[in-house]
């Protein structure tokens, strides 16, 4: 390991900045499900149609020495790979987490080109007393799936996880990011109670510490009538997709909701809309609830818009946000 470089000699810790580039870009999402074909169903329902149903896989516990099964789709949502796994027969980490939290997600995973630089990072993070918490690999029909999950759920509030080479490369390419309603992602997004130790810990992991806000919303609903929600916003801006980490202040929130039913972690995640009456439209006349929503700036004016969430408690246990800016669509909401 190359723990030679200035600031990293003692403490293993880096700049982010120097973080290795892997950190960048979300490759996929590992998304735990209680019915993969069902969540699958209400996805194509919203105007996604970039699915790869695996069946039912092995998953092989490097860790435990341990072998389960489990049905895995892999899906493109908008931009966002994820792999909705749904835990069938035999323990493995996903079956717990499952039972821990129901339907979430679980982990964002980042890839490494080269093992040898996935080996350097994992003996970074255990200096940092990060250790890993399970390696699995998954055989599928289109080739072995290989996983490295390190124990950050305690303290950063999910699972941070690895890949490397050209692991699912292939499943993925044969997924656009295209769908119906020309939905792009915009946000990966958690919730939390505390900002700050959340903060500190990706701070030493090497992430940015979290940039606070406090924003004014305008217009707030909840589930068709008015409410004062209030919010903190934390942002982490280090790859090519921002982080929102949402910390509900006064309720009712979705993010406290989330909090209530699954626990601390990634609650949702964000697609910016070209138009945003268009797609309710849709979604609310094919029975999708809209659960939250407001404005942000002065209505009409450049840097304002319009946010909604789509209740997909029953998809899978995430929430769907919907981002709409009054001067061009694409643009984050501050």
């Amino acid at each position: 390991m190359l723990l030679s470089c200035i600031g990293i000699l003692f403490t293993g810790q880096l700049r982010s900045e120097s973080l290795p580039s892997a950190y960048k870009m979300v490759d996929q999402v590992l998304w735990v499900v209680t019915d993969a074909e069902s969540t699958m169903a209400k996805y194509r329902e919203l105007g996604f149609d970039q699915f790869k149903d695996l069946g039912t896989v092995e998953i092989k516990s490097v860790t435990t020495g341990t072998t389960s099964t489990a049905r895995l789709i892999c899906a493109n949502l908008g931009g966002a790979h994820v792999d909705w796994i749904q835990p069938l027969d035999g323990e493995s980490i996903f079956q717990d987490f499952l039972i821990e939290h129901g339907d979430a997600a679980m982990s964002l995973v980042h890839r490494f080109m080269k093992v040898d630089d996935l080996k350097e990072e994992i003996e970074r993070l255990d200096e940092l007393g990060i250790s890993v918490l399970d390696k699995i690999s998954i055989e599928t029909s289109e080739g072995e799936l290989t996983f490295v999950l390190m124990n950050t759920e305690p303290e950063g509030k999910y699972i941070l996880a690895f890949t490397y080479g050209d692991n699912g490369v292939k499943i993925q390419s044969a997924l656009a990011d295209e769908n119906q309603l020309g939905l792009k992602l915009n946000q990966y997004a958690f919730a939390i109670s505390d900002p700050q130790p959340v903060s500190d810990f990706w701070k030493r992991v090497g992430l940015p510490e979290l940039e606070i806000r406090h924003p004014e919303l305008g217009n707030p609903h909840y589930y068709g009538k008015p409410a004062e929600h209030a919010l903190i916003q934390g942002w982490q801006r280090h790859g090519t997709i921002a982080y929102e980490w949402c910390i509900p202040v006064k309720p009712p929130t979705v993010y406290g909701d989330h909090i209530q039913k699954h626990g601390e972690g990634i609650q949702h995640l964000a697609f910016t809309v070209d138009d945003m009456d268009v797609v309710l439209e849709d979604y609310t006349s094919k029975g999708f609830v809209v659960s939250m929503g407001g404005t942000w700036g002065d209505e009409g004016k450049p840097g304002s818009g319009r946010y909604e969430y789509i209740d997909l408690e029953q998809a899978g246990g995430l929430t769907m946000e919907l981002l709409w800016n009054y001067k061009e669509a694409g643009a984050t909401r501050p």
